[in-house]
C-alpha cells in the first residue's frame, strides 16, 4: 500500500528477499519518487517459518496510526486462527518497527484470522471506532478505545465470509455507514461479488 505522511511517501509491501525471514513486512520512503530510503522492517519474526503479511494501515482520531496484519502459522491458536491477526500502534506510520505487536483477540476469546482490513471511523462513540474485517468469519471486530487490546468486540456483520473484504466509509454519513465489498473466497470455481451497507454500532 502507499501512504503519505508529513511530506514523505511510503510504500509498504510484503518482502521475501531477506534470507533471515520466510516473509516480512517492510516499507521504504521517498520525497521525490527517485531516491528511496533504506528498507525498514515493520513486522519481521525471528522464527523463519512465521510469515507476517497483508499490511493495512489507518489513522485514528487521536492522531496515531494502527497497522494490522496476519501472521501465518501463528502459535496462539493454530486450529482456529492459523493466520492470527496482529497489530501495532505508532505516532508515525514509519515507526511501526518500534511499536509493540499485539494480538487481535475479542472479549469472547475469538482471535481474528487472515487477511485483515482495518479502518477507523469517527462514529460509534467519543473515540470513534476501529473496524477490522478478517477472512475467516463473517463477523467484524470493533474497538471503541483506539485499539486497546482489551477492548475488541466481535459483532455481527451480515455480510458473509470473504477474503479481504473491502471497508469504506460512505460519504456524508458522518462515518456511521460502512460500505462492505465482498468478493467471496479465492480458489473457488464460482463466487459472488456483493456490496452492502453496515451501520457502526454505538459504544
Amino acid at each position: 500500500m502507499i501512504l503519505v505522511h508529513e511530506g514523505e511517501l511510503g510504500v509498504f509491501y510484503s518482502d521475501q528477499r531477506d534470507p533471515k525471514h520466510g516473509q516480512k513486512l517492510a516499507h521504504q520512503t521517498t520525497t521525490d519518487l527517485v531516491s528511496w530510503g533504506e528498507v525498514v522492517n515493520d513486522a519481521a519474526e525471528a522464527n523463519y517459518t512465521l510469515r507476517p503479511g497483508m499490511t493495512t494501515i489507518t489513522q485514528m482520531g487521536n492522531g496515531k496510526f494502527i497497522f494490522s496484519y496476519e501472521l501465518a502459522f501463528a502459535p496462539e491458536d493454530p486450529i482456529n486462527a492459523a493466520y492470527a491477526v496482529h497489530y501495532r500502534i505508532a505516532d508515525s506510520p514509519f515507526e511501526f518497527d518500534k511499536a509493540e505487536p499485539m494480538l487481535l483477540r475479542a472479549t469472547d476469546g475469538t482471535i481474528a484470522s487472515a487477511g485483515p482490513q482495518t479502518i477507523w471511523t469517527p462514529a460509534g462513540g467519543p473515540n470513534g471506532t476501529v473496524v477490522t474485517s478478517d477472512s475467516h468469519r463473517s463477523e467484524f471486530f470493533i474497538n471503541h478505545a483506539y485499539g486497546d487490546p482489551g477492548a475488541w468486540v466481535k459483532v455481527v456483520s451480515g455480510k458473509g465470509v470473504g477474503y479481504t473484504r473491502d471497508l469504506r466509509i460512505v460519504p456524508e454519513t458522518n462515518g456511521t455507514v460502512i460500505l462492505v465489498t465482498n468478493g467471496g473466497m479465492y480458489n473457488m470455481n464460482d463466487t459472488i461479488v456483493s456490496c452492502g451497507e453496515w451501520v457502526v454500532p454505538a459504544a
